[in-house]
């Protein structure tokens, strides 16, 4: 494990990789010179083989065929004797004389049976590094006669000195490889050792010895790079102690400074407990305020049936107090009798439908008010509730031309809190009066809702107007406290972040607005049908 652990050091080391770049830079130039070298040596036996084949071929046809064409085969013998060396490692070994038939005329050397076959074509390296090739070639021979001239031809000597020359060759490359090898492992270990110098004043650096520095030698790159080491050296130990020296200074002044910032902290936090009681004033005056503006609401359309009941409860006493005068007189008749009663069948039927509408406007404006008060859970119809809440609201749309049209199914029952709920409806729809439909007497107000199609235990409310619609540079703030565009003109910009600390907090859901100018704004809510069980925090509604 230790022996491994060396080598894959060694490995990842400068030094190593250095070693192993140059051991396959040298087995690389070792391998490209060998085989180089193989294919020099090759061609030139190739080219030397072919030469003393055309050399030879055409210094015995013209010998031979200028003897024996004068029928001189003696001489041709002879001079053939002279030229053949049988043991010779390059030159001839034998020449052969045939006519036509094959016989053999002339011969230098005995054959026990057949002549050897001649090379006709092929690989030429393979058959001489056999160590021999055989050549035949045409002869004219006396009368006309085509012959032929066989001769054998030694490449020892040649494949010998080949070999010789791809054995020095490779020595001396390896020899300069091995020098190589060793030149580029010695300047990589100067190399690596002043490096590992650095390594060690880096070190030494850190652990806080900053006097140390790096001995400079030589004009090289890592000369100049050890210079610059020290030039930073002696740059950190200067910062060092500008340092240490602003920190003594610095310490006076974080003190005095956190004295401040600690007083600053008591006088926001006071500022911050008068604000929130503030803010939570201000929320508790802006539902009363609603709530109060619903009450005007409800007397104001409350005036005209009680009105009217008056009326008839005096035009009935009246006639009482007629029809009694009569009797008294003894004037009563039957006539009259009948006049009576169809009056008061008259004013009875007016009393109930005006006391049967004030009946219903005060229900209804109860129902807001203890569901707006109580924040209780409960289980409820949607629509009843959006019915309830628009009798009340509805008084305030006598001034003007806007239609509220009420689209909610029967069969939506939640079990939540109408409280809450009827709230944010309110707070959208007074919204809608002060800012969609200012200077704008003409627009409908729609209140939408159906049971999700993604999550049939949620419900999806709308709230649309055709008003003037939110400017898109401030639809994105609408929500956050204490925004409005009405500020100094009565408004408090709590509505609109009621409404979302209600949806989003006590309702559990989501709230949403897109707008066009000009076109209409739209808010979309969407509510789970029944709300966890939990206990509701009042805090949470503002």
């Amino acid at each position: 494990m230790i022996f491994y652990r060396k080598i894959i050091g060694f490995s990842t080391s400068i030094i190593g990789q250095f070693t192993l770049v140059a051991f396959l830079a040298s087995a690389l130039l070792v391998f490209n010179v060998i085989v180089g070298g193989n294919e020099v040596l090759k061609a030139a036996l190739i080219e030397n083989v072919k030469t003393s084949i055309v050399q030879t071929s055409q210094l015995l046809n013209f010998t031979v065929a200028t003897h024996a064409s004068s029928n001189d085969l003696n001489t041709v013998q002879a001079f053939l004797d002279e030229m053949v060396e049988g043991d010779s490692k390059n030159g001839l070994t034998y020449v052969v004389v045939g006519d036509s038939n094959g016989k053999i005329l002339l011969t230098t050397q005995a054959f026990d049976s057949s002549l050897p076959i001649p090379f006709v074509s092929g690989d030429i390296e393979k058959v001489a590094l056999e160590g021999a090739i055989h050549i035949r070639n045409s002869l004219l021979l006396p009368k006309a006669e085509v012959g032929f001239l066989q001769y054998g031809l030694s490449t020892k000597n040649i494949i010998e000195v080949t070999a010789d020359t791809r054995e020095k060759s490779l020595i001396r490359t390896g020899l300069i490889m091995f020098l190589t090898f060793l030149a580029i492992v010695f300047i990589g270990k100067r190399i690596v050792h002043r490096l590992q110098q650095m390594i060690i004043a880096s070190q030494e650096i850190v652990a806080g010895n900053y006097e140390l520095h790096i001995k400079v030698s030589g004009r090289d790159e890592l000369s100049v790079m050890s210079d610059h080491f020290n030039k930073v050296v002696d740059a950190v130990q200067t910062k060092i102690t500008e340092i240490t020296q602003l920190n003594q200074s610095l310490e006076v002044r974080v003190q005095k400074r956190t004295h401040e910032l600690e007083t600053s902290k008591t006088q926001i936090e006071e500022s911050l407990k008068q604000l929130q009681e503030a803010q939570k004033q201000l929320i508790t005056s802006e539902k009363l305020a609603g709530l109060g503006s619903l009450v005007a609401g409800v007397a104001h359309e409350l005036n005209t049936p009680i009105g009217n009941s008056v009326t008839v409860s005096s035009t009935i006493n009246h006639l009482a107090m007629e029809l009694k005068r009569e009797s008294d007189e003894g004037k009563l008749r039957r006539s009259n009798l009948n006049h009576f009663i169809a009056r008061v069948e008259e004013a009875a039927d007016l009393l109930d439908k005006n006391l049967g509408r004030a009946s219903e406007l005060i229900t209804s404006f109860k129902n807001v008010a203890v569901d707006q008060t109580s924040e209780l859970r409960r289980e409820f119809q949607l629509r009843k509730i959006m019915e309830e809440l628009a009798v009340t609201l509805r008084p305030k749309l006598r001034k003007v031309n806007i239609q509220l049209v009420i689209d909610v199914p029967p069969d939506i029952i939640m079990d939540s809190y109408p409280g809450p709920l009827t709230q944010v409806i309110a707070n959208l729809f007074n919204n809608a009066l002060i800012h969609a439909f200012e200077d704008i007497t003409d627009g409908q107000v729609t209140w939408y809702a159906s049971i999700d199609e993604k999550d049939p235990a949620y419900v999806k409310m709308q709230f649309s107007d055709t008003g003037k619609g939110i400017d898109p540079q401030i639809i994105g703030r609408i929500f956050d406290p204490f925004f409005t565009t009405k500020f100094g003109q009565g408004g408090s910009g709590l509505g609109l972040n009621i409404c979302h600390n209600i949806v989003e907090g006590v309702l559990e859901g989501k709230i949403s607005v897109s707008s066009t100018l000009n076109v209409g704004t739209t808010f979309v809510i969407r509510i789970p049908i029944r709300a966890t069980f939990k206990a509701i925090d009042t805090e949470s509604l503002h």
